[in-house]
């Protein structure tokens, strides 16, 4: 049996994040990607900070090539190049609870949940429900808890 059908205080979960992150630098905007938590940006070369913006992840270096490119062009052109690259990312309505949690866990920075960066892990995983709707369904199974200033502390 699956373990996405227990309630989720039964599951046991181990998270190894293999994932490769799309990231945008909050200096320079420009992107590039990565696997964990990158110390600098490596087009200006200023410090990372907590507030860098998860734009999607990719389980493939080839998938993260494609999305680092397109995200770097300019906005008018991303939608067309898009077009002529091909890309297999399914949308998934019905993901597993393994498969959201391991987005929460991607999204965490020092056990503190934004949503813009839940959002972002979600949509590169494919996965089309919205962030705050996870982040209110892992605050009633006791995985997050608000915080005064909107975001989510991670609590397991």
């Amino acid at each position: 049996m699956e373990d996405h059908h227990l309630p989720m205080e039964e599951q046991t979960f181990h998270f190894e994040i293999d994932m490769y992150l799309v990231v945008r630098c909050p200096s320079c905007e420009k992107c590039w990607g990565t696997k964990g938590k990158p110390k600098s940006c490596p087009h200006c070369g200023i410090a990372v900070r907590d507030d860098l913006e998860i734009l999607s992840t990719t389980d493939s270096a080839t998938e993260l090539q494609q999305e680092v490119a397109i995200l770097n062009m300019p906005e008018n052109l991303r939608d067309q190049m898009r077009e002529k690259m091909s890309k297999s990312v399914e949308i998934n309505t019905e993901p597993s609870t393994n498969q959201i949690i391991k987005c929460i866990r991607i999204a965490a920075e020092n056990d503190v949940i934004r949503l813009d960066r839940l959002s972002g892990a979600l949509r590169g995983s494919g996965i089309s429900i919205s962030a705050f709707d996870v982040a209110e369904e892992a605050v009633s199974q006791g995985l997050l808890m608000r915080s005064n200033d909107g975001n989510y502390l991670l609590l397991q």
